[in-house]
């Protein structure tokens, strides 16, 4: 075909395609003067910096400072931001609905006693929106803005978005630390005390009892647990004798964090329904807090104790040895797959994730009390064998025998042997992920 017969298509073509572009173009221009007719106000949401809620004769006012938001009145204290951010944003989206415009009798529409006024500036102008009564149907709220006097309708989302009260307006921040400086932690509940120390980056020992092996990832949780915590409910008026609430010196439950910038305390008294009383340091104000807050410090000081026979890192693991020591399975470390050799000659390829889930289990292998050597003897039933690079001994399992619910077993780990209980369950759990691991790359459920 001649290239010069398609020279008018092509014309044709930039043609059509310059008028849809137009086209487009047009449209979208009215679609962004129809949206913006809709606007309530012109602004934006960072753009505003002073915020007032006002009932009656009451005002909740609220300040940006320092890029976040502040109480002024009727208390100081640091405002909730996640709840004043969607306030803000539904000020600088909100559409109007219908607009009524002029009419000669706002109590018609509860606007001559407005229920709810929003006052803000942006950009060190004034705003003012009125809200009045429901419309028939439930279908949104009559409103004013500003000193206009046409009469809005605004959506019912919009309104309840606005209408906070100054429960919600409060900043629900326990304690204000942060996990990764704490340098010290205390828990005093009764007569128990917990005095934990950091000596290292993830590392953490009990003052004065050097003997006590500390598990470090549950310190760290616990920290974690702590720096979560919300309040649920703020106590308008507590009782002036907090020893029904629990928290009259001592509390029931004290914890005290130390960072290199000073200590924070967090006191835990008395439970109320699903709550727990609170306050921070003898001065806070009463809260509820979530009971289950109270009851992780209170198994704090048992659960802290490591009392995992291994514990070991799993990615130092590059050999595993597992079952009777007749019938043996050996898996050993490949790129992408462990490599099992078993008995008569049996060769399988397991993904990585298969064989590391067993190992995590065999991490956290908990003794439920050490026994005196030597133990039971040996059955020779199980044995399971774990070996770092170039055969390296990390730890070896022996099962020695069942004791109802228990197994006792022998544990060899760096040169130091030890007997003791483990739950049986944990133990056949460990032993079952093992198993299936022979029965090739995709055993039955």
């Amino acid at each position: 075909m001649n290239p010069r017969r398609l020279i008018p298509y092509v014309i044709i073509f930039l043609a059509l395609a310059g008028a849809y572009g137009a086209l487009r173009w047009h449209q979208g221009q009215r679609q962004a003067r129809e949206q913006g007719a809709k606007k309530v106000f012109t602004v934006q949401e960072g753009q505003i910096g002073t915020l007032a809620l006002v009932r009656g004769g009451a005002a909740v006012r609220l300040v940006k400072k320092d890029h976040e938001w502040h109480l002024l009145a009727p208390l100081k204290t640091r405002a909730d931001q996640a709840t004043v951010d969607a306030m803000l944003v539904t000020l600088a989206q909100l559409n109007k609905e219908r607009d009524l415009g002029t009419q000669p009798d706002l109590k018609a529409f509860g606007l001559d006693r407005p229920s709810l006024v929003v006052e803000f500036t942006a950009q060190g102008v004034s705003h003012r929106l009125a809200l009045g009564s429901q419309v028939p149907g439930a279908r949104g709220y009559y409103a004013l803005k500003d000193q206009e006097p046409g009469v809005l309708l605004i959506s019912s989302g919009s309104k309840d978005s606005l209408d906070q009260a100054l429960p919600a307006l409060r900043d629900k921040t326990l304690l204000t630390f942060n996990p990764g400086e704490v340098k010290a932690l205390r828990i005093k509940t009764g007569k128990t005390q917990v005095d934990l120390e950091k000596t290292g980056a993830q590392t953490w020992r009990w003052t004065g009892r050097q003997d006590f092996k500390v598990r470090s990832d549950r310190v760290e949780a616990l920290l974690r647990q702590l720096h979560a915590a919300r309040v649920k409910e703020f106590l308008d008026q507590p009782p002036k004798n907090l020893r029904t609430l629990g928290l009259a010196p001592p509390p029931r439950t004290e914890v005290t964090l130390v960072t290199g910038k000073g200590s924070e305390t967090l006191w835990l008294g008395a439970r109320k329904d699903s709550g727990v009383y609170a306050r921070n340091g003898m001065d806070g104000p009463v809260v509820l807090v979530d009971q289950g807050l109270a009851e992780g410090m209170a198994r704090a000081a048992p659960a802290l104790e490591d009392r995992r026979l291994w514990g070991g890192p799993v990615p130092d693991v590059h050999k595993v040895v597992w079952g009777p020591p007749a019938k043996s399975w050996t898996a050993g470390q490949g790129k992408d797959f462990w490599n099992l050799k078993g008995p008569g000659g049996a060769e399988i390829k397991q993904p990585a994730a298969r064989l590391e889930l067993a190992l995590w289990k065999l991490q956290n292998l908990e003794s439920g009390s050490l026994l005196k050597l030597p133990g039971g003897p040996a059955s020779g039933a199980y044995v399971l064998e774990v070996f770092g690079g170039d055969d390296q001994p990390l730890f070896r399992l022996e099962e020695l025998g069942k004791k109802g619910d228990q197994v006792e077993v022998k544990a060899q780990k760096g040169g130091q042997t030890v007997t003791a209980l483990v739950p049986a369950k944990n133990l056949a759990e460990i032993q079952d992920d093992l198993a299936r691991l022979t029965a090739g790359p995709n055993p039955p459920k």
